[in-house]
């Protein structure tokens, strides 16, 4: 046998440049959220979501990605949140179930993320951290969305009331996505979304439209969210978790009114204050209104949906 009589490359194998599609985009469902089909059709779905609450305990855990020493703590959160106002459009055509899996995969987590970045948040036991992100991912996703949206619209890429915006660029569109809820209920789209108006924005236009005219900061955007989530929380649940929610609310107060008088040379803010608190109050008493929509929603059992970890999903319409 003589070596040099071998042909090389003759048929060479075919390769392929492109990375093998993950198990998320293959089934069209987050990988931390798992659908699980009932045996009995009369059964509820049961939605696990134990891998993502592992996650999120990891990300509280281990603080927070990037280390920044800020000038103060609200500075920090600013930083943590990464709020563009440079928004990459991408139009649902068509929503489903798996969609909004991914909806709450991504707030959860970037609700998560962003706590780490408080250093009076990180102080708390860490039971009590996943207690409050449980309790209000939801109600930080409602304010991102509106912002969002009011940003969307300031730049001309929205133009009318049943649109809204997210800040990883997804746009949902009333008058152009059709939207499929058939894997998590029985009833007409226009019945089920009566009761899931505490996790959209629809009834807060008038908000939007503030939010469009005083084209608030990061600062400021931070502090609403701040200032939201924590008197949700301390409301929800009185007690201790208050007074942990007000200090927190007195520590970036503080920061707020430095920030104002010390860096935006504005020793009278209290109008523009009053407004954003204005639109927080706002978003405060339409979850508070919209309570009995979803206890009528378990009553009657609108979604066929059975949750690992009801509590996530509280004041959503969803339990």
């Amino acid at each position: 046998m003589n070596i040099n009589k071998f042909q090389h490359n003759r048929d060479p194998l075919r390769t392929s440049q492109e990375l093998p599609r993950s198990f998320a985009s293959v089934v069209g469902r987050p990988s931390l959220v798992i659908f699980c089909d009932p045996e009995n059709p009369h059964e509820k779905t049961f939605v696990d979501l134990k891998a993502l609450f592992k996650k999120a305990s990891e990300t509280l855990f281990f603080g927070p990605e990037t280390p920044y020493i800020g000038s103060s703590q609200l500075r920090k959160l600013t930083m943590a949140s990464s709020f563009s106002n440079k928004i990459d459009p991408r139009f649902y055509k068509t929503l489903t179930c798996g969609d909004m899996t991914y909806f709450w995969e991504y707030y959860f987590l970037r609700t998560a993320k962003w706590l780490t970045y408080f250093e009076e948040f990180q102080k708390i036991p860490h039971d009590m951290k996943l207690q409050l992100l449980t309790s209000f991912w939801h109600v930080f996703a409602r304010l991102e969305k509106m912002v969002t949206t009011a940003n969307a619209r300031r730049q001309k890429i929205i133009s009318h009331e049943k649109s809204w915006a997210m800040s990883n660029g997804l746009v949902l569109d009333l008058e152009q996505t059709t939207i499929d809820l058939s894997a998590i209920t029985k009833y007409p789209l226009h019945h089920v979304f009566y009761f899931l108006n505490s996790i959209t924005v629809f009834d807060l236009t008038a908000e939007i439209d503030k939010l469009v005219d005083l084209n608030i900061t990061d600062v400021e955007y931070n502090y609403m969210l701040a200032q939201l989530t924590f008197f949700y929380a301390g409301k929800r649940f009185q007690g201790d978790v208050m007074k942990i929610c007000d200090r927190f609310q007195e520590v970036l107060s503080n920061d707020l009114h430095d920030y104002y008088v010390k860096e935006r040379k504005m020793p009278r803010y209290s109008a523009r204050l009053s407004q954003l608190m204005q639109i927080n109050n706002s978003i405060q008493n339409e979850i508070w209104k919209n309570r009995p929509r979803g206890e009528l929603a378990a009553l009657f059992n609108v979604f066929t949906v059975k949750f690992s970890h009801p509590d996530m999903f509280i004041d959503t319409g969803l339990v």
